[in-house]
């Protein structure tokens, strides 16, 4: 299998990894003969079957121009699969025809001025990589990045490019490492981070893994070529990589690793607050913002009690009155273990007497109970949050002090 053929395998894998545009691209591309047996088959392909064919050609051509992107583009640094469709496709036919140069100017204005958008965009989702699992130290480091990736954005946007270059490498390789255990972007050696994931466009092993090659070449001795070496830049071998496309090129792979460590940053966050749970399991009381210190399936709980405490709005909204069988009925067990509680999860709901409010209750396996009402209010509903040691009697009317005002957040669901 040839390279150009490897190309295509991954990506097809990456964008359609069950085959489904695969089968109906060659299903509609055949015979005459072979369309009019689908028409047979079933009359409603066989009009469209004008549409499908247009699909199946686009399609393809799809793949093809993701092909060259990777074949033309990543050995030169660029990481392709963020930027505009029409300027990768006009970058491609200039290098076909030798005009290297042109090529990387034009995709250089992906990244700064009227575009400079995306390097905003970057350090966005740099910020909040880490984020959804209230763990603060975690997080915060990735805020800490970001917060140096803007001045990076600043360096780049001014021209000095001496100075964002160095600065994107820096927090590419931190990046790397959080996510990773340790494991590094730029070496060589048995520390090297895997980037390959077939199922992302972006760490398909002809992307980031390529990419990684590129910018993890050494520099033995000192030159002025240009470089875009980790190793040339950091050691003072490469004297030119100050230019505005080194530090484009800088910033596309910055955003293809991002896109790369998202899933695997919220994994990590995930361990974390996993670990802290059970370092935390069976100890009594409440930290310093009122929050119970053994705060097991609280996360899973209150997402669970949201999402009837919506529904049971939404229900009553469309029939006039709130629904007895949110719990076990509308939401069966499926739903709660995919919520990530229990099978046996022990939700519980209540309506009142007089049919105006509606209430879920669960407790924890640490003994606590979280609990979420909704009422139908002069102006709308109204929404009540409940913590404590034991389940509420009764509505937010029956049982107010249990419950407090109305919108009130107790400390276990800030």
């Amino acid at each position: 299998m040839d390279e150009a053929r490897s190309f295509r395998d991954q990506i097809r894998q990456a964008v359609d990894p069950r085959g489904e545009h695969e089968l109906l691209a060659n299903l509609v591309n055949v015979s005459a003969e072979s369309a009019d047996w689908l028409s047979i088959l079933s009359k409603s392909i066989g009009d469209k079957h004008s549409q499908l064919l247009g699909m199946s050609v686009e399609y393809r051509r799809l793949l093809e121009s993701m092909e060259e992107a990777l074949e033309l583009l990543v050995p030169r640094g660029w990481a392709p699969f963020s930027m505009d469709t029409k300027a990768v496709e006009e970058a491609i036919s200039l290098l076909r025809n030798g005009r290297e140069e042109e090529a990387d100017t034009l995709l250089a204005g992906q990244w700064d001025g009227e575009c400079s958008w995306r390097t905003k965009r970057v350090c966005t989702r740099v910020s909040v990589l880490g984020a959804g699992e209230r763990q603060g130290d975690y997080h915060g480091i990735f805020k800490g990045r970001a917060r140096l990736l803007g001045k990076a954005r600043e360096h780049h946007e001014a021209g000095n490019y001496e100075a964002s270059v160095p600065l994107i490498h820096a927090q590419m390789e931190g990046i790397v490492m959080d996510v990773a255990g340790g494991r590094k972007f730029y070496t060589k050696g048995t520390h090297k981070a895997d980037l390959v994931d077939p199922n992302q466009l972006v760490s398909i092993e002809a992307c980031l893994a390529a990419l990684q090659t590129v910018y993890g070449q050494n520099v033995p001795a000192t030159q002025s070529a240009g470089s875009l070496s980790r190793h040339g830049v950091a050691h003072g071998r490469e004297l030119a990589y100050d230019t505005r496309v080194n530090s484009a090129k800088n910033w596309s792979v910055l955003d293809a690793l991002v896109a790369w460590a998202r899933p695997m940053a919220a994994l990590e966050a995930q361990r974390l607050r996993e670990d802290k749970e059970s370092a935390n399991a069976g100890r009594m009381g409440a930290n310093e913002l009122g929050r119970r210190i053994d705060d097991r399936e609280f996360r899973q709980t209150k997402n669970m009690l949201r999402k009837l405490q919506t529904s049971a709005a939404g229900w009553h909204r469309q029939n006039g009155k709130f629904r007895n069988d949110l719990v076990g009925g509308v939401y069966a067990a499926k739903d709660f273990t995919k919520a990530g509680l229990p099978e046996d999860h022990g939700m519980r709901m209540e309506i009142s007497s007089d049919g105006q409010y509606s209430w879920f209750w669960r407790e924890t396996v640490s003994g606590w109970f979280l609990a979420a009402a909704v009422g139908i209010q002069e102006r709308g509903f109204g929404e009540w949050l409940y913590s404590g040691p034991r389940p509420p009697n009764g509505s937010p009317v029956n049982d107010k002090e249990a419950w407090g005002e109305v919108f009130d957040t107790p400390a276990d669901w800030g």
